[in-house]
């Protein structure tokens, strides 16, 4: 099993309805899925209630534990706004708070050596693009089966 890195869009309705609890559920037994800096942020603000803080807090603590928090650093952030300038000059402009999120979380899952796990593979596949050309890094973007999701 090869380690992946969730986006928030698989967080999200696995935390909710356990919607693709048979692929996270043996990676976080495995201790191998990767958390996000920024997926934990957005984790956060979706917060609607304090179990809904509590679950979250228990995946920050693990990962922390694990050693499987990744945050951004100084390059990543100076690569990301390359590559968002890069896309803009070539196809159209955007604007970076659109995206930048996306591609901080492709450029951890390339530095992890990680599958990136999401819902959004067109989104996050074009990231992986440009990061390949641009600085050499590679990354797998990978949407999963959904499995079964119950209500809590």
């Amino acid at each position: 099993m090869s380690p992946a890195t969730l986006d928030s869009s698989i967080w999200i309705p696995y935390l909710r309805t356990r919607r693709y609890a048979s692929t996270v559920d043996p990676l976080v037994a495995a201790g191998r899925a990767w958390l996000h800096g920024v997926v934990l942020l957005e984790l956060y603000a979706g917060t609607a209630s304090a179990e809904d803080k509590r679950a979250v807090d228990a995946i920050r603590r693990s990962a922390r534990e694990l050693g499987r928090l990744v945050c951004p650093n100084e390059e990543d952030l100076c690569l990301a706004g390359q590559v968002l300038s890069l896309y803009s000059r070539r196809h159209a402009r955007i604007r970076p708070r659109d995206h930048s999120h996306d591609v901080l979380i492709a450029i951890g899952a390339a530095r992890t050596r990680s599958v990136l796990l999401t819902e959004n593979v067109v989104h996050l596949q074009r990231w992986a693009d440009l990061l390949r050309r641009r600085a050499g890094l590679r990354v797998t973007v990978v949407r999963p089966a959904a499995g079964e999701g119950t209500e809590r």
